[in-house]
């Protein structure tokens, strides 16, 4: 009966430091885990579009070219470069050799003066003067380019778009013009072109915009909307993981703002800031992290900044 309690003593002993043993190993099992620092952001919907670029060049598609009348020399030249005109306003006058060398009689036979009135060139459109060939007293032949006034009402904006995106843009869509300034227009593709260029495959498409004042061979970007979805799920661009193929992608989302779990998704439109994602494991409202969860493993704990 003793050596039985004695050895019920020994079994006792021997497990309460057993148990002392294992509780001070998970002890320093749990110190040895760190948690990683990371930013977060929720997951929220929104309108996303995705957006296409063309480069486009402004132009007057109507000028007239002002033409000398008849043979002689320049005598008047009523505008300037950069003037605006009017319609059957006296552009320039031209007087002939002959009528320079009637000067002398006409002070002796006064009936001579009727014929040394010099023909004027008269414009027959509104519009601004973009191009002045002669200057006074210049010999013009007939038929010789004086001037080029343009119309402003004819201003058009030219972009050339491949040939590939013929079924997104059409004569009626909607753009935006973008330009240097930073300032927007907002606009509709007029008309098209009925060839296409034999390198680049492209099609010259235009915008008409009769009423804004823009100079001609203004550099500016088109952009069209490609695709659009209404309500869209979206994270943070800076979310969005994937490996170098950029065959998958995945996000690291947050359970109980410690467990950082890799959740793939499938990436939809996309913009500077935002990408639209499916996914059957994130919900409206879930966390993601933005930030520090590179090479992140799968199911690491962290803590939220």
């Amino acid at each position: 009966m003793k050596k039985t309690t004695k050895k019920f003593y020994v079994f006792a002993v021997l497990n309460v430091i057993t148990f002392a043993q294992c509780s001070e190993k998970i002890e320093m099992d749990s110190a040895q885990i760190i948690a990683i620092p990371v930013e977060h952001a929720m997951v929220t919907k929104t309108d996303m579009q995705e957006y296409i670029t063309f480069n486009g060049i402004s132009k007057y598609t109507k000028k007239e070219i002002i033409r000398a009348n008849i043979t002689g020399f320049v005598s008047k030249i009523n505008f300037n470069l950069g003037d605006k005109t009017y319609k059957n306003q006296p552009f320039a006058s031209i007087r002939t050799k002959e009528q320079d060398a009637l000067k002398t009689f006409s002070k002796i036979d006064t009936t001579f003066k009727q014929t040394l009135e010099a023909s004027n060139v008269k414009t027959n459109e509104n519009g601004i003067v973009t191009l002045l060939n002669v200057n006074k007293n210049d010999y013009v032949s007939e038929g010789d380019v004086l001037a080029t006034i343009s119309q402003p009402s004819s201003l058009i904006i030219q972009v050339n778009i491949p040939f590939q995106y013929h079924d997104f843009i059409q004569i009626g869509t909607v753009c935006e013009i973008q330009l240097p300034t930073k300032n927007t227009i907002q606009a509709k593709i007029s008309g098209e072109l009925p060839t296409i260029d034999p390198i680049a495959q492209a099609q010259a498409f235009l915008i008409a915009l009769p009423n804004e004042n823009l100079p001609e061979n203004l550099k500016v970007n088109i952009r069209f909307i490609l695709k659009e979805n209404k309500n869209a799920l979206v994270v943070p661009r800076n979310a969005i993981q994937t490996n170098e193929l950029l065959s998958n992608f995945w996000v690291m989302k947050l359970i109980a703002d410690t467990l950082a779990v890799k959740t793939p998704v499938n990436i939809l439109i996309q913009n500077d800031s935002l990408v639209e994602i499916s996914s059957q494991l994130i919900s409206l409202g879930d966390k993601v992290i933005t930030k520090g969860s590179y090479q992140l493993q799968d199911s690491t704990f962290v803590k939220i900044k």
